[in-house]
């Protein structure tokens, strides 16, 4: 089973979503994209290492998606769809597929399987699986180009970003 990490989550899934909203002319805050997209890690790992499970647990599940989107309905939490937008990339990205188990969570039964937490897996995974190194490549080349496309080229636009999601300004005739 392959895994991503940090750069391929938050790489793959904003350029996903920065592709889908090229011609839009809605304003995305791609802050709630780049939260989405490591939520399911930033809930299950903590959770597998305590309880001595694996580390795709319930925020790795269709019904955690459905959850983010079911309140995305809302009409004042409209913007959580970009928060579900960037765990369905997250969920895609892991090919949570290849455990039905945890996908269709809790369709198979209330529980998960006890897999000792081992961090010699996610290196290995990172030194020798080519999927992982390319996940890795590729979401650190899209970080770097939409930061150099956007204008976030230093650390006072990051921070503008970070805290505001504002995008500086683009010289006209430039695509987004």
């Amino acid at each position: 089973m392959s895994a991503t990490f940090l750069l391929g989550h938050l790489g793959i899934g904003l350029g996903l979503a920065w592709l889908l909203s090229w011609r839009s002319p809605a304003r995305i805050d791609y802050r709630l994209v780049l939260f989405g997209a490591i939520l399911p890690d930033l809930i299950d790992k903590p959770l597998g290492y305590v309880l001595g499970f694996q580390t795709r647990l319930w925020a790795h599940t269709f019904l955690f998606l459905f959850a983010i989107l079911a309140l995305s309905f809302v009409p004042s939490l409209r913007t959580w769809r970009l928060v579900g937008f960037g765990v369905a990339t997250h969920l895609l990205l892991d090919e949570i597929w290849d455990l039905p188990k945890v996908f269709w969570y809790p369709a198979y039964g209330w529980t998960f399987p006890a897999v000792p937490f081992s961090t010699d897996v996610w290196f290995e995974a990172l030194l020798h699986d080519p999927y992982v190194q390319f996940g890795e490549i590729a979401g650190a080349i899209l970080l770097i180009a939409f930061a150099w496309v956007h204008g976030i080229r230093s650390w006072g636009a990051f921070r503008a970003f970070l805290r505001h999601g504002t995008l500086p300004p683009l010289p006209s005739g430039t695509l987004r």
